[in-house]
């Protein structure tokens, strides 16, 4: 039986909701006094990766609903997750779908995120990064107007493909909702 679910529209619209529950969860942190973090390097780094991984499942999500239009189910799930943490594979797949007025700052942001490495999470490679590339981290994640610019672009790109996604939205009615239901679904971690 061919899998037929999810589709591109599915997977473009979680990889949207990912980077919109990462963007506010920036936010929160970024600008907030409560979250507790046992020092403040740890706190900006811990913030700059979900605008990393925001941009990231933004590009995932134009990628998906744009480039992958004709997979489904595994084959959609597997080409779209071997783009992994690499800006220089998204971006020139995404930057083409995106709005002329972001492809720009997109770009940029893509290629100095290219050099902050996604490993940036844990506090043994901040020590490292900070150590040994000072001026860079002081020019990206260490600035607040570079934070905030970033999160401007992420919103950007994120706000572009939730309008495109938004299209797709319809009423349906119970026998596509039915047949929608019954089709075969891939399920990554589905025990076999």
């Amino acid at each position: 039986m061919e899998i037929t679910r999810p589709t591109h529209i599915e997977v473009a619209d979680h990889f949207y909701h990912d980077s919109i529950d990462l963007l506010k969860r920036y936010e929160h942190c970024f600008e907030s006094e409560t979250p507790d973090f046992s020092v403040l390097k740890s706190r900006r780094m811990k913030c700059f990766i979900d605008l990393r991984i925001a941009l990231e499942s933004s590009l995932k999500s134009v990628v998906s609903y744009y480039c992958h239009n004709n997979l489904k189910g595994k084959k959609l799930i597997q080409r779209v997750e071997s783009y992994g943490h690499r800006m220089d594979k998204l971006k020139p797949a995404a930057l083409p779908h995106l709005s002329e007025e972001i492809v720009e700052s997109v770009s940029l942001v893509c290629d100095q995120l290219q050099s902050l490495p996604v490993g940036l999470r844990y506090r043994l490679d901040v020590m490292d990064f900070i150590s040994n590339r000072e001026d860079e981290y002081y020019r990206t994640i260490g600035s607040d107007a570079w934070m905030s610019s970033t999160a401007g672009i992420v919103w950007a790109v994120s706000k572009y493909i939730g309008e495109e996604l938004n299209k797709e939205s319809r009423i349906i009615g119970v026998d596509e909702l039915m047949e929608e239901f019954f089709q075969t679904r891939y399920e990554k971690y589905a025990i076999k």
